[in-house]
């Protein structure tokens, strides 16, 4: 193999030249390096003041050559090692400042430079390279070869109108690297790259101070900012100075593609702090809380409740409105938060929650009953929640209405107006106008989304359910979200169920098995009936509520007594249906039976199974073969009768 051409201090590359020099990361092949810059479009890639990478070649054989920008980085540096040390350039606004400082007769230097290198780019448009085009000037002018070259770097990459600026003699830059002990530039880095942020002054003060004591000599401010800045990536610095949670921001964010969803395919509902204060019922003044449903394929909000806290009770009624209204999702994005991972909302999902281990009797939750995917996301993260957008939205533009002017409280202490908290809205009017402003909101036009084409949310959302009808729920589904749920335990005797003090009973609940239930039931209504599940969804009963009676009330317990007796009627009726032989009859048949000889020995052991539940189907047939036996009375019908009288007699 040929050993490596030798690195020179140009700045423009053939493909063959890149190609013998050996640079780590490029091809040690011309072809190698042409496949690259195809791939990587060398041929249209342009500096920062708009100046193209990439020109053809002067001189026998033509071809195309590549400036070394356009190399990676291992390879930049092996050149620039190669190179005399280039002073460092000043920034543009900087450098005019020096030369309106500068006499008139460097200014008159700097245009002879300047006219000697447009004499040698005149004679390179006349076909000669540009090294011959050099010398041609050097000899003619009586500057030297390596004196027009470094002219030449000084002005890589200037504007065309500022490069007299660059020129100016006695120009010796600003270096990155001055002469500074390693302890002190240790300590300068340990003070900057705190997360408390300190300022580049305040850790340039510090170092000067200890300086003193130690005998330093330590260079400007200036320079040891640029050395930072030059050895220290800004994602380091990041990483130092701001945290993790600031350098994820750094990394570029995922763009996700909605034109394959389609409305109700997908939702996401999140919790949102209004920067509003709100009176409540009882006159107490706060906060509200927010919990939004959002449909992720045409970004309409879908459904919003409030109340004083998050809680699933919230995520529950949100959830209701979105499935009553709307129809059922198939996935629901949400975070890890305490009223997402309730029982009731995510049970039976595969999760595991963080406060506290998951009992083995958790009944499903309404997102497992109804068939829908609970996806658990990391919150305060937009990218995974597009929610977290439309909260912005709310923050900058609801929030501030005129309506709660004086009741904004700003988004943080240093934001708050000077009018906050001077007055709070009613919460019925805070929720009216809430939901007010969220149908223009949905309906406003002209979206710029990649996925909205100028339509508001709402048109994006009807006629993406106009080609694709979505899942709708059941009024027996609805119940799961609108109703309050809680396992309990049947009493063992009667079979009733308690739930917040109050008691629930039915014919049916007697006749099952003692087990844990589920109660779904009314909160805001305690006196309506309360529907019992078992663990796994299914229907068991329509239970009453038991009211209590007066202790002092003859009648009241005369109705107990009427109510006890129908319920004893019918349970003996039943169990003559149900059971069509005597005791006197069994023995009767059993008598007449033969009598068997010595039973053999079988090792097989055949063990009844008892462990068959009785279900409220086997009460319903029992019920009806008695009423088939001849039975006149109506059980149901008997047990509602005697609830009744205990409510009107309480």
């Amino acid at each position: 193999m040929s050993p490596h051409r030798p690195l020179t201090p140009k700045a423009w590359f053939s493909a063959a030249e890149l190609a013998e020099m050996g640079l780590p990361g490029v091809a040690t092949s011309k072809f190698g390096v042409q496949k690259v810059a195809q791939r990587e479009g060398w041929a249209d890639r342009t500096g920062h003041a708009g100046e193209p990478l990439a020109r053809k070649r002067q001189g026998r054989g033509g071809g195309v050559e590549y400036h070394m920008s356009l190399l990676p980085d291992a390879a930049k540096a092996r050149l620039l090692a190669a190179r005399p040390a280039a002073a460092e350039r000043m920034d543009r606004d900087s450098a005019w400042m020096r030369w309106e400082r500068l006499p008139e007769s460097m200014k008159a230097e700097a245009r002879e430079r300047l006219a000697v290198i447009e004499r040698v780019e005149d004679l390179r448009r006349h076909g000669l390279t540009k090294d011959r085009a050099v010398h041609e000037v050097a000899r003619s002018s009586g500057r030297g070869v390596s004196t027009i070259y470094a002219w030449f770097d000084r002005i890589l990459g200037v504007r065309s109108d500022d490069r007299a600026v660059y020129l100016t003699p006695d120009y010796a830059g600003r270096t990155t690297t001055a002469a500074c002990p390693q302890e002190a530039w240790e300590h300068y880095k340990g003070y900057y790259l705190r997360q408390s942020e300190p300022t580049a002054e305040s850790a340039y003060r510090d170092l000067m101070r200890v300086a003193g004591e130690k005998g330093w000599t330590i260079p400007s401010a200036k320079t040891l900012q640029r050395r930072l800045d030059a050895e220290i990536p800004p994602n380091v610095q990041t990483f130092l100075r701001k945290g993790p949670k600031a350098l994820d921001h750094t990394f570029p964010h995922l763009q996700r593609d909605r034109s394959m969803i389609t409305p109700m395919m997908i939702g996401n509902l999140d919790g949102h702090l209004w920067d509003v204060v709100v009176e409540w019922e009882d006159g107490t003044r706060g906060r509200p809380h927010s919990l939004a449903v959002q449909d992720i394929a045409s970004s309409k909000v879908l459904a919003v409740r409030f109340d004083r806290t998050l809680n699933a009770n919230l995520v529950r009624l949100a959830l209701g409105d979105t499935f009553r209204d709307h129809g059922l999702f198939e996935t629901l994005l949400m975070d890890n938060g305490r009223e997402n991972n309730a029982a009731q909302i995510a049970g039976g999902q595969p999760i595991n929650r963080r406060w506290h281990k998951v009992p083995e009797e958790t009944p499903d939750g309404v997102l497992k009953l109804l068939n829908i995917k609970a996806v658990f996301v990391t919150p305060y993260w937009g990218q995974a929640k597009p929610i977290e957008r439309m909260f912005r939205d709310w923050a900058h533009d609801i929030a501030k209405r005129p309506e709660f002017e004086g009741a904004y409280t700003g988004h943080n202490t240093v934001a708050k107006p000077e009018n906050s908290r001077t007055r709070a809205i009613p919460i019925a009017e805070f929720e009216a106008i809430i939901k007010r402003e969220l149908l223009f909101y949905n309906a406003q036009q002209a979206r710029r989304g990649a996925h909205l084409n100028g339509r508001s949310f709402d048109q994006v959302f009807a006629e993406g359910v106009a080609r694709h009808p979505v899942r709708t729920a059941s009024p027996e589904q609805l119940r799961l979200c609108l109703l309050a749920s809680k396992p309990v335990s049947m009493d063992r005797q009667s079979g009733a169920v308690s739930v917040e003090g109050h008691r629930y009973f039915s014919p049916e609940l007697a006749a099952i098995k003692r087990q844990r239930v589920v109660v779904r039931f009314d909160p805001e209504n305690l006196a309506a009936a309360a529907y019992v599940y078992s663990l796994d969804g299914r229907l068991l009963a329509h239970a009453t509520r038991i009211g209590a009676g007066n202790f002092n009330s003859v009648t009241t317990a005369r109705n107990h007594r009427a109510a006890l007796r129908d319920h004893s009627r019918a349970v003996r009726a039943q169990a003559d249906a149900l059971r069509r032989m005597t005791a006197a009859e069994v023995a009767e048949a059993s008598a007449a039976a033969p009598t068997p000889g010595a039973p053999s020995l079988d090792p097989k052991v055949i063990a009844p199974d008892f462990s068959a539940p009785r279900h409220a189907e086997d009460f319903g047939q029992a019920r009806r073969m008695a009423v088939g036996a001849g039975s006149t009375l109506d059980f149901n019908a008997a047990f509602e009768r005697g609830v009744a009288a205990m409510d009107r007699s309480g």
